[in-house]
């Protein structure tokens, strides 16, 4: 018999939730609901009313301002396991401004605005946590808006790829590269003109998605000087995504068969 998702303990693993007391934590999984997405499947659209914030479980979520035109969408950010978003616009009441979509197949869980509301009035600590989250997110918003204006297509790409997990020296472009120029505000051709010309001064190898780091300190001199604390939430590591698939499994959102290939077991959705 398949194993119900215990969403409770699910949260006691993130570190947003994982001071709460075990008795909020129960009140939010209690009226939470888990939801899986298909690869590109939307999981909210522009206009859509904020009720909740999110928490991914597995997988990546990409937020973006759309277009009418899809491939002119302006990415904002990315979302990986154990990251929550959307509460700016929840705790404002008003309708999303961006788009939501899985760029991998993935698991969520919802979280109620009522519920998120009882708690911050009771317990400060997740209070201030969120404060914090928040303030860090208007932080980053602001570097992107200085990075898209004042910065070169190099020192952009420079940037972006020395936030990558890596593996030793070796980064894994974990998106396609449409979407990547996109987060970077930049046109496709110039992300590959950029990461050729990395190539050919020697501070960079690239072979399909995987970059080999040859020279840190030289892809380091060209990022203007920033603050060091602004760092995008990068996407999760091989190493996360393993803890986070092995956390999956665990806690029912995944069978432990199907955990290497994220393969979804069905679940209650709302």
């Amino acid at each position: 018999m398949a194993k119900s998702l215990d969403i409770g303990e699910l949260l006691a693993h993130l570190p947003t939730f994982s001071s709460l007391d075990r008795a909020w934590r129960t009140v939010l999984a209690d009226s939470a609901r888990s939801r899986r997405l298909a690869k590109h499947e939307y999981l909210f659209r522009r206009g859509d009313t904020a009720d909740g914030l999110y928490v991914v479980v597995v997988g990546h979520i990409k937020i973006a301002i759309p277009s009418v035109h899809p491939e002119q969408e302006k990415v904002v950010e990315f979302f990986g396991p154990g990251q929550t978003f959307g509460e700016a616009v929840m705790l404002l009441g008003h309708p999303y401004l961006i788009d939501a979509q899985a760029l991998d197949d993935c698991m969520v869980i919802w979280i109620d605005r009522r519920d998120i509301e009882r708690v911050i009035d009771q317990d400060s600590s997740f209070a201030r946590r969120m404060l914090s989250g928040l303030a860090q997110r208007f932080e980053m918003l602001l570097h992107d808006i200085e990075t898209v204006s004042l910065h070169t297509a190099d020192e952009r790409v420079a940037g972006y790829l020395l936030r990558q997990p890596r593996d030793g020296s070796q980064a894994t472009l974990m998106f396609n590269k449409r979407v990547i120029a996109s987060k970077l505000g930049l046109k496709p051709e110039t992300l590959s003109r950029s990461l050729q010309h990395l190539s050919q001064e020697r501070l960079i190898s690239v072979s399909g998605a995987r970059v080999q780091i040859l020279d840190q300190e030289a892809l380091q001199r060209l990022v203007p000087d920033v603050p060091r604390r602004l760092s995008s939430p990068a996407p999760a590591s091989p190493e996360d995504e393993l803890r986070a698939r092995a956390m999956a499994v665990k806690t029912g959102a995944l069978r432990s068969e199907d955990a290497a290939g994220v393969r979804y077991k069905r679940v209650a959705l709302y």
